[in-house]
């Protein structure tokens, strides 16, 4: 009896083990299998793999093109790995543009408050995001039982970033997307007494402040000629990036959320003040000014042409096919140097795009979506290293520390901005005054904090 009990022990582990996998044979986690060496997720409800039926999702975008040629060994090798999923689990799911960018919020309000046959998930930006919360159009993604979203690969910023209470309405995968930073001209540098890599080693030694960037502006700016007029400039930055990330370099924001998660009017705080003074300090002294009759993105003509050694702005003009892809000097990319009442770290302010589910879709349906995203959106065998996520930025630089360290640094920390949630409220009604000079900080301030506030009640109530 004892050798037959034995026996039927044995048959039940090796039937467990088909189930859901043994980690001692196949290193795969509890509650998975294997297929073709890759690990396969079981459907607790059923014990068997996930199947979803043949459901077609689409993962709606305002840029996404489905037939186009993927432009990567990567992308690829991710494109194979998303067909094995979708066949294992017997589904479909497309990502595509549903709509242009300027089309895009009525497009997803439309459905959200209409429905229909189609399986969305739907990415929008701070255009509809508030609203889209206050109107109840999307699912509160704390009730779906099926993803963890606290698992590594999403990114929490986003989900911080609508999140009220235990209720959160937005998500996105992978890294946070880098954003403001500072570009540099290696041979004005160079030319001007200072170490083209000085700018990486003040940011890796922990250095890069505003007055270790002030001091290079000073070396900098100049007259040549001796005539009187300062004719070389340090800087001919955007104003509205660089004053973005000198208030988050200092400690301040625009806009943020107190305890109870109601948007507030921080721009006029101490530490947001004493960013907007330096700000209009630095566009005094070193900024580039505009001619009469140029166009309003001379600064980038003026970076681009070598006339200038600084440029804030952000990542994405560093991608091939980026402004900087053609420009004839060599560049590099660091961090927004720190200011003096933060809190002494590098970062980088993110303003990633967030997905959601439209609440209209009842639980069992919401639930599928959403699991099939989650598997969909596992990361690729091969490319799924701590570091894997820089292989896709190495082509838009000119040196690897761009990488490496700068954007290294901008990924560590979720760091989501709040004032693009709020509708109507244009950033430019400080930003410009106080870097074109008609105002000072604090009238700026002055002048908009009452419509402020009346867009910031409309949010809030």
């Amino acid at each position: 009896m004892k050798k037959i009990a034995s026996a039927l022990l044995i048959s039940a582990a090796v039937l467990m083990c088909t189930v859901v996998g043994c980690s001692k044979n196949d290193g795969a986690k509890s509650g998975t299998t294997t297929k073709d060496g890759k690990e396969v997720v079981i459907d607790p409800a059923t014990g068997k793999p996930y199947d979803f039926g043949g459901m077609e999702i689409i993962f709606g975008d305002w840029w996404s093109d489905p037939d186009a040629p993927a432009a990567s060994k990567q992308q690829e090798d991710e494109r194979a790995f998303k067909k094995w999923v979708m066949d294992t689990y017997n589904f479909k799911l497309t990502q595509m543009a549903v709509a242009g960018w300027g089309d895009n919020p009525q497009v997803v309000s439309n459905f959200c408050v209409t429905g229909g046959d189609e399986n969305y998930v739907f990415t929008i930006d701070g255009r509809s995001a508030t609203v889209g919360v206050k109107a109840n159009l999307y699912r509160d993604l704390s009730t779906i039982k099926s993803v963890d979203y606290k698992d590594s690969k999403y990114d929490q910023g986003v989900i911080n970033k609508l999140k009220f209470g235990d209720s959160f309405y937005a998500f996105n995968v992978g890294k946070p997307e880098p954003k403001n930073g500072l570009i540099y001209n290696k041979r004005i540098l160079e030319e001007n007494g200072i170490d083209p890599e000085a700018p990486y080693d003040l940011q890796k030694e922990g250095k890069w402040t505003w007055e270790a960037f002030e001091d290079m502006c000073k070396k900098i700016t100049k007259d040549t000629d001796n005539d009187g007029i300062i004719d070389q400039y340090a800087m001919s930055s955007f104003n509205t990036e660089f004053s973005y990330s000198a208030l988050d370099s200092n400690g301040a924001k625009i806009i943020d959320r107190d305890a109870d998660g109601k948007y507030i009017n921080v721009a006029g705080s101490e530490k947001a003040m004493e960013a907007w003074n330096w700000i209009a300090h630095m566009w005094q002294e070193y900024q580039k000014p505009q001619a009469e009759g140029e166009n309003w993105d001379y600064f980038y003509t003026a970076f681009l042409n070598g006339e200038t050694a600084f440029l804030a702005d952000q990542e994405y003009n560093c991608q091939p096919n980026g402004r900087l892809s053609t420009m004839k000097d060599d560049w590099g990319f660091v961090c927004f140097p720190a200011g003096p009442s933060g809190d002494g770290k590098l970062r980088t302010i993110h303003d990633s795009n967030m997905l959601v589910l439209p609440a209209i879709y009842e639980d069992e349906r919401a639930e599928k979506i959403l699991k099939a995203f989650d598997l969909w959106s596992t990361p690729t065998p091969g490319y799924d290293s701590p570091d894997a996520w820089k292989e896709g930025y190495y082509a838009g630089f000119r040196d690897e520390r761009a990488v490496d360290e700068t954007l290294e640094i901008m990924m560590a920390t979720p760091n989501p901005r709040f004032d693009t949630l709020i509708p109507g409220l244009s950033q430019g009604d400080i930003i410009w005054g106080v870097t074109g000079g008609s105002a000072s900080p604090q009238e700026a301030y002055d002048n908009c904090k009452n419509v402020w506030q009346s867009l910031l009640d409309d949010c809030n109530n």
